[in-house]
């Protein structure tokens, strides 16, 4: 799969394609729906399949005030499209000016120019334009104006729900990891590079590395029973997502910490991905150093149960 970032890269020049447009945040069982009919339809019409999404996320641009962290980051959403057999992403830059362009505009200037489309894919809520003024309807007569072939996408629903990347927020919010899961597809995880904390672990005896994740969403705080990934290697471990509040700082700010079981190395700059496999407890407030201890020690050995460690 090729992936081009518009605002480091040109665009390639396409004969043909069959193109679905969206931020498909997470790629979650609904998206991998909406994917499956896009390569379906890209075999049949013998043209490339492209998958055309924006960075920042509109609503970043168009509503400032109401914050839309991301599931998961840019790569992952690459890395799940490449597996799932895509042919080329295209990450567009979204801007202000981007945003004023009318449904019209926007179909006729930049989606055929670019991509000349011979079959669109879109789910069932597909907006687009200024003011979000395109729809599907709109779309539907739009392609038949132009002679291409189009298909709606209705909502995948699970247990009565529609699957969303909305609904999946909430649920990790929550401390549903099982419930995410199942919508997403695939356990939900956290990575990024291993920066220097305050070393507060070693001081507890439970030495742990500090993550600094590469989104803005961050699920339930609280503890976390989680596998734990370095390059290759898959380890048990428990994690702490909060703002360690026994030990309340002027500068305190959101912490991801991994203790992983029987492991002593020097990782720091390396990528950790922590996949949560379990909600364990809140965080909570000690009133002393020891008893925060005590209860650090009681979680490792529950950790230590679930994972079967001796």
């Amino acid at each position: 799969m090729e992936w081009i970032r518009s605002q480091d890269q040109a665009l390639p020049h396409f004969k043909s394609s069959v193109l679905t447009i969206g931020n498909f945040d997470g790629l979650h069982l609904g998206h991998q729906k909406l994917m499956a009919e896009l390569i379906s339809q890209s075999k049949k019409l013998q043209a490339p399949s492209v998958v055309c999404t924006f960075r920042p996320h509109p609503r970043t641009i168009l509503k400032p005030q109401e914050p839309h962290p991301r599931l998961f980051d840019y790569r992952d959403q690459a890395e799940m499209l490449e597996k799932l057999g895509i042919d080329f992403l295209i990450e567009e830059k979204f801007s202000k000016d981007f945003s004023l362009m009318s449904a019209e505009q926007f179909l006729e200037d930049y989606i055929e120019k670019i991509f000349h489309p011979t079959h669109l894919v879109v789910g069932y809520d597909f907006n687009f334009g200024k003011g979000r003024s395109g729809n599907t309807e709109f779309l539907r007569k739009f392609c038949e104006t132009k002679k291409w072939g189009l298909t709606i996408v209705g909502a995948y629903e699970k247990d009565g729900q529609i699957v969303s990347s909305s609904q999946i927020r909430k649920l990790l919010e929550h401390g549903d990891l099982k419930k995410a899961e199942e919508y997403l597809g695939r356990p939900y995880f956290l990575r990024g590079p291993v920066r220097l904390g305050y070393q507060r672990g070693r001081l507890l005896g439970v030495p742990t590395a500090n993550l600094s994740p590469e989104i803005d969403f961050i699920p339930r705080k609280g503890v976390y029973f989680t596998w734990a990934f370095l390059k290759e290697r898959k380890m048990p471990s428990i994690t702490n997502i909060g703002y360690n509040p026994t030990f309340e700082q002027a500068d305190s700010y959101l912490k991801v910490e991994t203790h992983l079981f029987n492991f002593d190395e020097d990782i720091y700059g390396e990528h950790l991905k922590v996949e949560l496999c379990k909600f364990h407890r809140d965080e909570m407030k000690f009133g002393s150093f020891d008893l925060l201890k005590n209860q650090i020690h009681k979680d490792l050995a529950t950790a230590k149960n679930y994972f079967g460690i001796k």
